[in-house]
């Protein structure tokens, strides 16, 4: 029986002129992105330094270390306005994991090779042991799986809204599906990102500043939401915060140009599949008696997460005027935790 095969309709010329012009404009933008890349790369350079592969922000220079741990796909920058604010009395790191902002691209994302990546950033910085270890969201996640590992090197926790390994661990269906849809999407922004649409989508969205997202992207509610949280990491601290030129830093042409390229959204899907995973993995871990634990949870939490980060703390501080982004909604919230955990290491 001789094999036959669908007979696809034949394009006429305009059709095959729509798609010549559509692929020239993808092959242009392509080539812009390459250029923009690189132009970035010598305009914007990393602000802190690169230690073992991992790019790291030191401020602060006296008192006990702080080190932060971002969410899950955030970098060193979420945490511009808390490191300021502690700079006066406290030595302060934030770092960007492998493969976001400016450190080199990782061999993964379990949290044994995360806990790895840190726990070799903190021996080639000479950070030492007895520090104070913050960590927002999937970042709490981290800071337990590494106290776990490392007890000895930690004097505190401070965790930041975190995330639960009884949350993520054995996902419902829905859960699931959520996880996909996020996957997807972000595989999605990266494709859109080789051809610098995403990087356009940017410059519009953040180029006003002061946390207007303009006529266009302020119709949408999550467009809405993610200028204003940007705006928020420029702060006032932004102002006197400088870099090692002694430039004023610009948080949000730095954001925009780590979050135009490609690879930021290879990496954030990479971690959003993990996250059953990760979770499964510090589901057994415990905080060593001893370490004082200050969760400070969103008021937009279940009781059910209230709950569970309670029973973590030895201080609970909910925090009646934020949701998710505690360290960005009430600043002074976080850094007062920092500092109450500082005096118990140094009464210790």
């Amino acid at each position: 029986m001789p094999l036959v095969l669908p007979v696809l309709p034949a394009l006429d010329s305009m059709q095959m002129l729509v798609l010549a012009i559509l692929a020239a404009g993808l092959a242009l933008g392509a080539v812009a992105q390459a250029l923009f890349v690189r132009r970035d790369r010598r305009r914007f350079p990393a602000p802190g330094m690169i230690v073992d592969g991992l790019h790291v922000r030191k401020i602060g220079d006296r008192g006990p270390v702080v080190i932060f741990e971002a969410g899950i796909a955030a970098s060193c920058l979420n945490w511009n306005a808390i490191q300021s604010e502690l700079a006066g009395s406290a030595t302060t790191y934030s770092y960007d994991r492998a493969g976001f902002g400016w450190s080199l691209v990782g061999d993964g994302c379990s949290l044994r090779q995360i806990t790895d990546h840190l726990h070799r950033l903190v021996k080639a910085a000479g950070i030492g042991a007895n520090f104070i270890l913050v960590g927002h969201s999937f970042g709490g996640l981290i800071a337990r799986y590494y106290v776990d590992r490392f007890p000895g090197a930690v004097a505190g926790l401070v965790l930041i809204d975190p995330a639960t390994p009884e949350e993520w661990q054995s996902p419902t269906l829905a859960q699931r599906w959520r996880l996909r849809r996020a996957v997807f999407f972000t595989r999605a922004a990266g494709v859109l990102a080789v051809f610098g649409l995403v990087r356009l989508g940017l410059w519009s969205l953040l180029r006003r500043g002061h946390g207007n997202p303009g006529p266009l992207f302020g119709l949408n509610k999550t467009m809405r939401r993610i200028a204003s949280e940007v705006n928020k990491l420029r702060s006032p601290a932004e102002t006197r915060e400088t870099t090692a030129g002694n430039a004023p830093l610009d948080v949000v042409r730095l954001l925009r140009s780590r979050w135009s390229e490609p690879r930021f959204f290879w990496n954030m899907a990479g971690y959003i599949q993990a996250m059953p995973r990760c979770a499964r993995e510090v589901a057994p871990c415990k905080v060593p008696s001893g370490i004082p634990v200050t969760v400070i949870s969103g008021a937009q939490q279940p009781p059910e997460r209230l709950a569970e980060h309670a029973a973590l703390a030895t201080e609970h501080i909910i925090a009646r005027h934020s949701g998710h982004w505690v360290h960005l909604n009430e600043p002074e919230l976080v850094v007062e935790a920092i500092r109450k955990v500082m005096e118990m290491r140094n009464g210790a």
